[in-house]
């Protein structure tokens, strides 16, 4: 096994991703559908496979199913990411996105996770511990599990900052309003998550911008996902507005294009890009992310093409 990278993400509660199309899906209705992709992902593991895409050696960690752990490791072991998952009993969560080509909706259906004891969380508490240090970048991703309360999200964060890591936060609820008050190195919400640390309601950009700015006080990087409408990025007084224009026909699926946006971040930093250069190359891999049938699974030829089209401007 290759040695531990310097770029660790971290996932408390993967899942198992399977997409179905149902043409004119109704609920309470019998309904044909076929099966689109089934495959090992959550958000942390999104971002690993994104950074294994573009190049990027990176150790993922967290918790898994010990009954299904073979489809993650396969996976894992094929993009050399190293595996250094704790293994609960049970199987990993598994997730269903039911997507309907004909009004282009989706549905989503989470299950909650296995349950992580107290023995469990202090193993993972000791690893993090370990691979916390300056040069390292720490990505924690996705949802808590059962077991792990908000407060103790909040104090591996800590243990990780205090060892010189920069720590990197995609998450929602609890888990993000618990750290968003702390130094991190980045949060990447999107509007809504946005809304909910402002705690008010974002009508227009302008008022966007001003909750932004509130994170980006204390925050080095704020990345902030609009959708189809690009992105924004925060960082040391800078603020940039980029997008790309794509052909609505060549959206496919959504899922994770957030993921891909964070790891192609990560990506250029760490190749030491400047920071609006990295910014750019996150939103080209998230937008030929949205272009591919399976989460944060991109064409790195076509986020190339995607960049070179790419408009970022600075707003002030």
């Amino acid at each position: 096994m290759p040695a531990a990278s310097a770029i660790v993400t971290v996932g408390l509660n993967p899942a198992i991703d399977r997409v179905l199309e149902v043409e004119g899906f109704t609920i309470g209705a019998h309904q044909q559908g076929k099966e689109v992709f089934r495959m090992p992902a959550g958000k942390s593991l999104n971002v690993s496979r994104a950074l294994a895409l573009l190049g990027v050696h990176n150790t993922a960690t967290g918790f898994l199913g010990k009954d299904n752990h073979e489809e993650f490791s396969l996976m894992l072991e094929e993009l050399n990411i190293v595996d250094e998952f704790f293994l609960l009993p049970g199987r990993t969560r598994e997730n269903v996105t039911i997507t309907d080509p004909v009004t282009r909706q989706e549905t989503h259906i989470r299950q909650r996770g296995l349950h992580v004891d107290e023995l469990h969380r202090q193993r993972l508490q000791r690893k993090l511990q370990f691979l916390s240090r300056p040069d390292a970048i720490i990505v924690f991703s996705g949802s808590l599990p059962p077991g792990i309360s908000s407060e103790e999200f909040a104090a591996m964060v800590d243990m990780c900052v205090a060892g010189g890591a920069k720590v990197a936060v995609d998450s929602s609820g609890s888990a993000i309003r618990e750290v968003w008050a702390r130094k991190l190195w980045l949060v990447k919400p999107n509007h809504q998550e946005l809304s909910d640390l402002a705690g008010r309601p974002l009508d227009n950009e302008q008022q966007e911008l001003v909750a932004a700015r509130e994170l980006a006080d204390h925050i080095e990087v704020v990345l902030l996902t609009k959708g189809s409408a690009g992105a924004l990025m925060f960082s040391g007084g800078m603020e940039f507005r980029g997008h790309v224009d794509l052909d609505e026909s060549l959206v496919k699926n959504t899922v994770g294009c957030g993921d891909a946006m964070l790891a192609a971040f990560i990506a250029g930093v760490r190749q030491q890009l400047p920071i609006e250069k990295a910014f750019a190359r996150a939103i080209a891999c998230a937008t030929a992310s949205a272009c591919t049938l399976s989460p944060a699974d991109f064409d790195p030829a076509f986020a190339g093409e995607l960049e070179q089209r790419l408009v970022v401007e600075r707003i002030n």
